[in-house]
């Protein structure tokens, strides 16, 4: 059997050159992590000053990006991007399950970008908070809610994201995932 005889949803050895790429996911994931601290901050009426979406040095700790405003914001600024998280993970999943996507590399892209990222941006976030500087966004959701809730959030997330994966690559459960990708 080779490659192209595959299903689009099997993962095969070439598929590891695709993390050479990480780069690039990462600013996607950047845009997206810090879109939402702007989205929100915005809404609560914020002027944005600063929106970068590149690996600097400038907050005094490494990071791939940040968003600067001023005005005043509650928790949901600081937890936009894990409820982002949350949207566009559940987003990705229904189209990389739903639409009939032939092209494995199409899939594998939207599956890393959509579903993987996400898994990769709050558990990241969620142990920084925890272990990292009180800065992070985690650390001041973690200031202004009961720990309990916000571990509790991130604990039933990114397990779901865990789970959502593992049932994408093997296609389980076969009802919900069917292995022949509608016509």
């Amino acid at each position: 059997m080779t490659d192209s005889d595959l299903p689009v949803w099997k993962l095969r050895w070439t598929d590891l050159w695709w993390l050479l790429a990480y780069p690039v996911y990462q600013i996607f994931g950047t845009i997206r992590h810090e879109g939402s601290h702007a989205l929100v901050a915005k809404l609560e009426g914020a002027d944005i000053t600063d929106f970068v979406i590149y690996p600097q040095t400038d907050l005094g700790r490494f990071t791939w990006g940040y968003t600067g405003w001023t005005g005043n914001t509650g928790w949901a600024t600081d937890a936009a991007p894990y409820f982002c998280d949350l949207i566009w993970f559940v987003g990705f999943f229904f189209l990389i399950t739903r639409l009939p996507i032939r092209n494995h590399l199409l899939w594998l892209n939207m599956a890393i970008v959509g579903l993987l990222s996400p898994l990769v941006n709050s558990f990241v976030q969620w142990m920084a908070g925890i272990f990292g500087s009180d800065q992070t966004d985690v650390a001041k959701w973690l200031a202004a809610w009961p720990d309990a809730i916000v571990h509790l959030y991130f604990l039933v997330t990114v397990s779901a994201y865990a789970i959502g994966i593992v049932a994408v690559v093997l296609r389980m459960p076969r009802v919900l995932l069917p292995v022949t990708a509608p016509a």
